[in-house]
C-alpha cells in the first residue's frame, strides 16, 4: 500500500461555510480506490492526483446513498475516470424487502418505487459500471477488503426505512446512514477502518483488529465515545475524522478528543497515511513516555 488521503477543504472557497463531505483517495502503488466523494471540489482533487500518479480510471466504493457522499461521482463518471462503482444494488432484494416489511397493502412494485425514491442518488447511477457488494468478492486486493454491514442488517435497515411505521432510525443513526459500506485497509502493517456514516452497532465487530479507526458520520460524539470506550484498553490506536461538513448541522464541534489521537479535517488539511504518519507519530509516543 502506497498511501491513503483523507481530502481536507483547506484549499477549496469558503471551506467554513460550505459542507464538501467526505473522500478518501486509497493509493495501492498499482491501482487507485476512492472511498466516496461528496463534491464536484474532491472530484476535481481526485483527477488532479490520478493525472500526477498516472492513473486513467479509479474504482469507487459508495458507502451510502447521502448526496455528501455522492455528489463529486457524476463529475468522475463523466470524465471516464471511473472503472467500477461498488455499493449495494437494493432493487435485487425487492421480495425480500417486502416480505420483511410485513405489509399486505405494499407490492412489489410500489417497494421498488419506494427504492429508487429514498436512494435516489444511487438511482441516477444507472448505466455507469456498477455492481453489488452481496454479489462480489469482498477481498478486492490483498490489502482492501469489502467487511460489512452484514447483509440482513442491511435489509432489515432498508425494510424499516421504507416501511415508515417504526421510524427512520436505527441504532441511533439513520436507516441509511447505519448501513454504511466499510471497508479495511491494511498499511504498514496496520488495519484502517473506513466507515462512511456507519451505527456503532454495524462496525463493533470490525473494531477488535483495527489500529486505525474512522470515527463515522464527521465524528459524531455518541458513536465516537463507544468506540473510545471499546478500544480503552488498546495502547496505540489512531483516530480519523473526515469532518468537511463547514457550516452545515453535523461534525465533530462535540467530539470531545482528550486522551486519544484523533487526526480531524475540519482544519482544512488532508490527512495523509503512509511510512511517515506512523513513525512520526511513534516517536511523538516514545518522546511523551521518556
Amino acid at each position: 500500500m502506497e498511501k491513503i488521503t483523507i481530502l481536507g477543504t483547506k484549499k477549496y472557497e469558503e471551506p467554513q461555510k460550505h459542507n464538501y463531505g467526505d473522500c478518501i483517495i486509497i493509493d495501492t502503488g498499482e491501482k487507485v480506490y476512492i472511498y466516496d466523494c461528496g463534491s464536484k471540489e474532491h472530484a476535481e482533487t481526485v483527477m488532479a492526483y490520478m493525472e500526477d500518479q498516472g492513473y486513467d480510471k479509479a474504482v469507487f466504493i459508495l458507502s451510502h446513498n447521502d448526496s455528501d457522499h455522492f455528489n463529486g461521482l457524476p463529475e468522475l463518471l463523466s470524465q471516464n475516470k471511473i472503472d467500477k462503482i461498488y455499493t449495494t444494488l437494493l432493487l435485487k432484494y425487492s421480495d425480500d424487502i417486502l416480505e420483511r416489511i410485513d405489509d399486505k397493502r405494499r407490492s412489489k412494485e410500489s417497494v421498488k418505487q419506494a427504492i429508487l425514491d429514498k436512494y435516489d442518488n444511487i438511482a441516477k447511477l444507472t448505466g455507469a459500471p456498477i455492481c453489488d457488494i452481496y454479489e462480489e468478492n469482498w477481498q478486492l486486493e490483498d490489502e482492501i477488503c469489502i467487511v460489512g454491514p452484514d447483509k440482513e442488517y442491511m435489509l432489515d435497515a432498508v425494510a424499516k426505512n421504507l416501511d415508515g411505521r417504526e421510524g427512520n432510525t436505527t441504532d441511533g443513526e439513520t436507516n441509511v446512514n447505519a448501513t454504511s459500506i466499510q471497508v479495511k485497509v491494511t498499511i504498514e502493517g496496520h488495519y484502517v477502518l473506513f466507515d462512511g456514516d456507519a451505527s456503532y452497532t454495524a462496525i463493533e465487530e470490525n473494531l477488535d483488529e483495527c489500529d486505525v479507526i474512522q470515527l463515522p458520520h464527521h465524528g459524531k460524539s455518541d458513536q465516537a465515545g463507544k468506540i473510545f470506550e471499546k478500544k480503552d484498553e488498546d495502547i496505540d490506536i489512531y483516530y480519523l475524522v473526515s469532518d468537511n461538513t463547514g457550516g452545515s448541522n453535523g461534525g465533530s464541534d462535540d467530539l470531545d478528543e482528550k486522551g486519544h489521537k484523533v487526526f480531524n479535517t475540519k482544519n482544512g488539511e488532508d490527512i495523509c497515511i503512509d511510512t511517515n504518519f506512523f513513525e512520526k507519530n511513534i516517536t511523538k509516543r516514545m518522546g511523551c513516555l521518556g
